[in-house]
């Protein structure tokens, strides 16, 4: 199950049938942050504005893949990307071009950023190739009460730390878990290029 927005319909789902914990194998989110929030200083947006949903679903016990935007924040297309969309030339490509050409410029207006971050379509790639994310198990929970902390997403990453000052986050752990096991599988780091060529690939394919 993948999951691109806000997780009340699948906490909803969860309440009104609880076997579907032994039906869904995982669900893969696009929500949630390891490191910074966008919305406030500690929560992204789709967990924000329902943490008490996302709590559900991260403490439900299907297995869940996040796709936080300290992973999304390296996909960023560029205009290069939306040339090379016009040169595969279907209908699919030319509406990503028209879309993504008006992503870059809101963005640019509105964030200073010189790409379009594509947030949504990382959680779809994992599950298509999980080869082109580099991902750590960690015991994730929900923030439901912090006065500045509300709709955290709270990862228990010291398992992670290391001794390198320039590497916040080790991709394998260097030490046993120090809290609760982990419930869920944090995305990291992106293979852009892989990414990009998965995103052509597909283009290509609908005309």
């Amino acid at each position: 199950l993948i999951a691109t927005g806000p997780l009340p319909n699948i906490a909803a789902a969860l309440n009104r049938e609880p076997r579907m914990v032994d039906r869904v194998r995982e669900i893969c989110i696009m929500g949630g942050s390891v490191t910074f929030g966008n919305w406030t200083p500690t929560a992204e947006f789709n967990i924000y504005v329902d943490p008490e949903a996302a709590y559900r679903v991260f403490n439900s016990g299907i297995h869940v893949k996040m796709t936080g935007i300290n992973l999304t924040r390296q996909c960023c297309l560029t205009e290069k990307h939306i040339a090379d969309f016009r040169n595969i030339g279907t209908k699919a490509a030319n509406f990503a071009a028209d879309l993504t050409e008006y992503f870059l410029k809101t963005c640019e207006d509105e964030t200073q950023l010189t790409g379009a971050t594509i947030h949504d379509a990382c959680a779809a790639a994992w599950i298509i190739n999980p080869d082109l994310i580099k991902s750590a198990p960690m015991h994730i929970d929900i923030e439901l009460k912090g006065e500045l902390t509300r709709g955290m997403t709270v990862c228990d990453y010291r398992h992670l730390r290391g001794i390198d000052p320039a590497v916040d986050i080790e991709r394998t752990p260097q030490m046993d878990f120090r809290g609760e096991q982990p419930n869920a599988e944090a995305a990291l780091e992106l293979d852009f290029p892989g990414f990009v060529d998965l995103l052509y690939k597909t283009l290509r394919q609908y005309d």
